[in-house]
């Protein structure tokens, strides 16, 4: 406890150090060097106490986890091991199995606004009507917590089985989630958001948006970084205080970093200190709208905010960053969709995708995307393919309340074992993130797949680790 009290102090003076730096101007003396360099989260020495120790790049990065708001850059950074969650009540001790055909599922989704939220939809009916499920009762909040309230609200009146929950704000649903438990309706959650060990759901599904940046931003060094050289590098994001939006272009920075870094002869030690260094410089960046990094290979000159996720704010994003930085060599969109509305502005510009400027986005590896890739006008995207989260969902609850699914994970063939096997899952359990670039992308095109299925790259069937199995394979991290 005195560990995790002393780790939560250094990490408070830090971001409060942090904040006056990206509030400062550069003149004032008291601000940000703008080196690059990461502010120093060193516990303070307390009067007549020995010093504290330094805190390693991971300590701080998983104290700087447990804050809301500086969580929203470092969302998909996965701990190392995580503690046992079977004493967390999730309503999954008193469960009856029951015929498929039987059995009603709730969804309460946070949108149906996207290609994203299409997919997951889809995905789920498909898989559910495979497996010989009712069609899913699912409902569409349109961002709206009250709504999707009520709509939870109405599945327990109906009294579902099993409740999909594709939560508006996560953090702001702990309360429902505990409603739906009490009614004994076991919860399973999707979305931008980890949750925290605490929550009373079997698990949250989501993709690792710090992570499929920190792989683009990888692939992009490979290709782009020379030493003694800067790279003018804008970037396009829909929001300034979204999870996604936040996290990718954040791990984009921390995997450029990283990878610059070990092309140029002096590696990081770790991945943490460049992820740690990368959430530094992306909350300046944020703030300053530019951030010059040349010493270390990068000069963030622009950045834009779309105020939504379509081709429409992407084309918004981009008119004005790429007038005021007409050398910009990298244009970085937070999400495909984004992407597809900024490449034709840069045609109007006057710029040639793939020649002129280079084009990558962080996440969703849509087949749109793939195509640029084929097409030369895109550089690279990453997975976050809805379809993983949707289909381990549907088959999460056939293995409790039916069980002998093929595929189902060794310890939870029949309901009574799934219901042990499930009840000591991670809070947030990550899917794969996997690059897609010119190398690679026939591989993972969805060629000859059914609807949905053809709408993002292909995929292996995903089942979460439980902690035990997490655990034995991050040992060594």
């Amino acid at each position: 406890m005195k560990k995790r009290i002393v780790l939560m102090m250094a990490v408070m003076m830090a971001a409060a150090l942090a904040f006056a730096a990206c509030t400062a101007t550069p003149d004032s003396g008291g601000g940000a060097d703008n080196t690059g360099a990461a502010a120093s989260t060193t516990a303070p020495a307390v009067s007549g106490s020995e010093p504290e120790p330094e805190l390693s790049s991971y300590d701080q990065l998983m104290a700087l986890l447990e804050n809301p708001e500086s969580a929203l850059a470092l969302s998909g950074v996965q701990p190392k091991s995580y503690e046992g969650r079977g004493n967390v009540f999730k309503a999954l001790d008193n469960i009856t199995p029951k015929a498929v055909g039987d059995i009603k599922i709730g969804w309460a989704a946070a949108s149906l606004g996207s290609e994203f939220f299409e997919g997951l939809r889809d995905s789920a009916q498909g898989e559910a009507q495979k497996l010989g499920f009712q069609p899913i009762d699912l409902q569409s909040a349109d961002f709206n917590l009250q709504t999707q309230q009520q709509q939870v609200d109405t599945y327990i009146t109906n009294q579902i089985d099993a409740l999909i929950l594709n939560a508006v704000d996560l953090h702001s649903s702990t309360q429902m989630i505990k409603a739906v438990n009490d009614a004994g309706i076991p919860v399973l959650v999707t979305g931008p958001t980890a949750a925290k060990p605490e929550y009373q759901m079997i698990t949250a599904i989501i993709s690792g948006s710090n992570e499929s940046g920190f792989q683009v931003g990888q692939y992009c060094a490979e290709q782009l970084y020379k030493p003694g050289e800067a790279l003018r590098v804008g970037m396009i994001i829909s929001k300034l205080e979204d999870a996604d939006s936040n996290s990718r272009p954040c791990g984009w920075i921390a995997g450029y970093l990283f990878k610059s870094a070990e092309i140029n002869g002096q590696p990081y030690d770790s991945k943490y200190d460049a992820i740690l260094e990368a959430y530094g410089i992306w909350m300046d960046y944020k703030a300053r709208r530019s951030y010059d990094l040349s010493d270390k290979g990068l000069n963030l000159t622009q950045l834009g905010v779309g105020e939504g996720t379509s081709a429409d704010n992407g084309r918004t994003a981009v008119q004005d960053i790429i007038v005021a930085d007409p050398g910009m060599q990298l244009l970085v969109s937070e999400m495909d969709s984004m992407a597809v509305g900024a490449i034709p502005e840069l045609k109007t510009q006057g710029k040639t995708p793939g020649q002129d400027i280079k084009v990558v986005t962080c996440a969703d590896a849509t087949t749109t995307a793939l195509d640029m890739i084929r097409s030369g006008e895109l550089m690279a995207t990453a997975t976050n393919i809805p379809f993983m989260a949707a289909t381990s969902m549907v088959d999460i609850i056939y293995d409790l309340f039916v069980g002998g699914r093929d595929g189902a994970p060794d310890g939870a063939k029949t309901p009574a074992e799934a219901a042990v096997y499930y009840n000591n899952l991670p809070a947030t359990s990550f899917t794969p993130t996997i690059a897609i670039t010119a190398e690679n992308v026939d591989t993972y095109y969805p060629t000859n797949e059914p609807a949905p299925f053809d709408t993002f790259a292909k995929y292996d069937p995903y089942t979460p680790l439980s902690i035990d199995e997490y655990n034995e394979l991050h040992k060594n991290d």
